[in-house]
């Protein structure tokens, strides 16, 4: 068994949420002598599609799933370097408006 048939529709979306986040976050989170690690590039969309193209299809088995899948390797790629908490809610809120926006969630 492999991906249900969910999982190719789902692919656009994903890809356009990833470069959404992205390039919020480029534009929103800027390095200051502080914050010097605040560089984030294209590799850091692919770690976001690595890290789920490492999941086992029987382990997702909904969209809800892929979902839930793709917020925590949007956390873990971008969230993890981010050192305040109002940089944190920030991202949250992001995430929280992509979801919404995206995939109509």
């Amino acid at each position: 068994p492999g991906w249900g048939t969910w999982a190719r529709g789902i692919v656009p979306t994903l890809v356009q949420a990833t470069l959404s986040v992205f390039d919020s976050i480029c534009e929103e989170l800027l390095p200051t002598p502080e914050k010097s690690h605040y560089t984030f590039n294209l590799r850091d969309v692919s770690k976001v599609f690595q890290g789920m193209s490492m999941a086992e299809p029987a382990k997702l088995p909904t969209e809800t799933d892929m979902q839930r899948l793709w917020v925590h390797e949007c956390q873990r790629t971008f969230a993890d370097r981010l050192i305040n908490d109002d940089d944190r809610a920030w991202f949250k809120r992001l995430m929280g408006s992509t979801l919404q926006n995206q995939f109509k969630k």
